[in-house]
């Protein structure tokens, strides 16, 4: 499979899990792998993607530049992937029924074997940010870079009312 379709496989994939934990709930859960725009480094693509959010997704647009959202970007490893994983795929009342124990971890592990086949060999990477005083991002998020090379992309879980 070609890296686009593993990219697509990992997004139908988030897509499913955002939907059942979206259902039977006031929030809205955004589960996303995107690319990150091409700059010099993780950092300016970062605060590219948060400027153009500002621009383009909100509702008035803003122009917001990217040091006003006090971005990090920390190296982290796949247990850290797995937990934010584990965490947001079963993150609603819905599916925190779920059975425990092995069937939750077959899912993430089905989840991060796609991302392996689509971004094997990136570094992770931690994102962190405070949105600028008076700005509405979502109600709590979690986002992990990836980067090899100038290829980089943002997996990004939110929940939103």
């Amino acid at each position: 499979m070609n890296d686009a379709l593993n990219i697509d496989h990992c997004r139908g994939f988030l897509d499913a899990l955002a939907m059942l934990n979206s259902e039977a709930s006031d929030l809205c859960a955004s589960y996303e792998l995107s690319r990150l725009p091409d700059a010099p480094d993780l950092a300016t693509a970062l605060g590219l993607r948060v400027e153009d959010y500002a621009l383009n997704v909100i509702a008035p647009a803003r122009d917001l530049p990217a040091a006003l959202w006090r971005i990090n970007a920390a190296p982290c490893g796949r247990a850290h992937l797995e937990q934010v994983c584990q965490r947001w795929f079963f993150s609603s009342r819905h599916m925190q029924a779920a059975p425990p124990g092995r069937f939750r971890a077959q899912l993430v592990a089905a989840f991060l074997a796609s991302l392996d086949d689509a971004l094997g060999g990136f570094s992770l990477h931690a994102v962190t940010m405070t949105p600028p005083s008076g700005f509405w991002y979502a109600i709590h998020w979690d986002e992990i870079a990836f980067e090899s090379g100038d290829e980089r992309y943002l997996l990004h879980f939110s929940h939103s009312d």
